[in-house]
Order: C-alpha cells, then structure tokens, then sequence
C-alpha cells in the first residue's frame, strides 16, 4: 500500500542510504553525478540532494524513492561520467519517457540490466510524472553545472501536486555472532609467503595434513577448496565457507600491501608498508 505523506514532514527524509550529501530539503533540484565521486562540489542551499549512481538498477532504485519522497523536487540534473557499460542516464531518460515492461524492465534503456524489481509501479508512474530531467552527462565542471542550476531556480517551478510517497523501509537485523561448532570433516591453517607472494593453506583431518592448497588470491583457493569439497556437511557449513573466505582475503591483502597475516587476527597496517594506488576520485571503471 502507498502512503502519502506530509509537504513538511520531511525530517527524516531521504529514506535510503547512500553516497550522498543532503542540501536544502525545499529545492526543487536534484543532482545525479552519475560515476564521478568526489570533484562535483555544488552549493547545497540551491539543492535538495546530490550523489553518485553507477548502476541502471539498484542505483536507479535509490534514486526514485529518495526523489518521489520529497514534494519539492521536480529536476534531476544528469551529470558527471557514465560508468562504463551501465548507461545511467540513458536508463533515467528512458525511463520517464517509456515506463517499464512487465518484467520490470526498462524500455529502451542500452544497460545490460536495467530492471527495477524492486519497486511498485506507482512509485514508477510518481517518478515519471514528478521528474524532468537536465541531461549535462559528461560535464564535470561545477560552475558550469550551478550555472545550469542557476537558472533553473529563477524560473520557480511548482512543487508536485502529489505528496511524497512514503518509501517502505526495510527491518534492519542486528548482526550476532553465532557460537562456533568444530567442522567434523577438519580445520584449516592459512599462511602467507611474502617473498613469493602466495597464499599457503593446509587442511588438517584428524590432527594429520590431508590437503595443502597454494594459490595467488582468494578466489582461486575458495574456489578449490569448494572443487575438492573440504568443508563438512554440518549445521555451520555455511558459517565455515564465509570464514574462510574472509581470512583468505585478509591473507590475499597483506600479500598485496606487505603487512603482516595472522590467522583470525585483525590485519595491523603499522606492520608493514602500506601501498594505497588511486588513479581517480571517481568510478568510471565500476562494474556490476
């Protein structure tokens, strides 16, 4: 059921997390920098909301659900770069002028997964209805984006004459830990070799090694150890599975970083020299 809620009451909008930054609730301008990140910096009194989406899917989905709970906004300015392969704003284009199929699709939309499924179709036909979009992708420059803005604001558009839809939130769980069972088929010993930069991991079977595994990155030895089926069939089988993974990564970082590793131990970055590379502050080269 879709519930409407107050012009006013927007104190605890907007309703989704994400990579955002909230400016003046009463505007009727929101700003979508589609990849770019960090370098698109707006004055926040001349607008509602301002942040990243580099999916045609989930991204879009944050996108419509924080619009269409805020009255007041009524432009989505399109800007910043595309992430490869995604089409963020030819989706958003697309969907305002077309709709969806009814598989959720977006018609007409060139993304390999535009799909909203996660949406009734009154927020859907709310966003179309609610949104014209100010299409500047490609544009990086904040002075010529705000000038944009500018003049946007000078024409003192309407506000919506719905009002915003209440978005259904989703009951958070707190995570906790559960008590941890032994796997009766075995347990596991990960070590790293800095000076060959490898990840060493050896299954013991009743106290005796009975596999040794050495691999160049976590997914490589998980994907071993799934091969040769070394994890029992038990009730924290699962549990099992995702601890190793998580100390196959730890171990895969230290290599790569040249920290130390220890087994069920916290990685410490003061250990060793710490390479961080940065090329952008933006994710044009994000994949789904």
């Amino acid at each position: 059921m879709i519930v409407y809620q107050n012009k006013d009451d927007l104190e605890n909008w907007p309703p989704l997390e994400g990579r955002y930054k909230i400016g003046n609730k009463n505007s009727p301008i929101a700003v979508c920098t589609n990849a770019s990140i960090d370098e698109i910096k707006l004055d926040l009194k001349k607008i509602a909301i301002i942040g990243k989406c580099v999916t045609e899917n989930i991204g879009i989905e944050k996108i419509i659900q924080n619009t269409v709970s805020n009255p007041n906004i009524r432009y989505l300015v399109l800007c910043g770069r595309d992430s490869k392969g995604h089409f963020v704003a030819q989706a958003i284009e697309s969907l305002i002028k077309n709709g969806v199929d009814k598989e959720k699709r977006i018609i007409g939309a060139k993304g390999n997964m535009p799909y909203l499924k996660n949406l009734d179709d009154k927020v859907i036909e709310t966003f179309q209805n609610q949104i014209k979009t100010i299409n500047l992708i490609g544009e990086t420059s904040p002075s010529k984006i705000e000038r944009i803005i500018d003049e946007t604001l000078k024409t003192e558009p309407e506000k919506f004459q719905k009002e915003g839809l209440k978005i259904r939130r989703i009951k958070e769980i707190e995570a906790k830990p559960a008590k941890w069972l032994p796997d009766p088929s075995g347990y596991f010993l990960i070590t790293i070799d800095k000076d060959k930069q490898k990840i060493i991991v050896e299954h013991y079977k009743k106290g005796k090694i009975n596999k040794k595994i050495v691999g160049n990155n976590a997914k490589e030895i998980c994907d071993t150890i799934a091969k040769l089926d070394l994890i029992g069939e038990f009730g924290q089988r699962l549990e099992h599975a995702m601890y190793l993974a998580r100390e196959l990564k730890k171990a895969e970082i230290a290599i790569k970083s040249n920290l130390n590793f220890e087994q069920d131990n916290e990685l410490d970055i003061t250990s060793g020299k710490v390479e961080r590379k940065r090329e952008e502050q933006d994710e044009y080269d994000w994949h789904d």
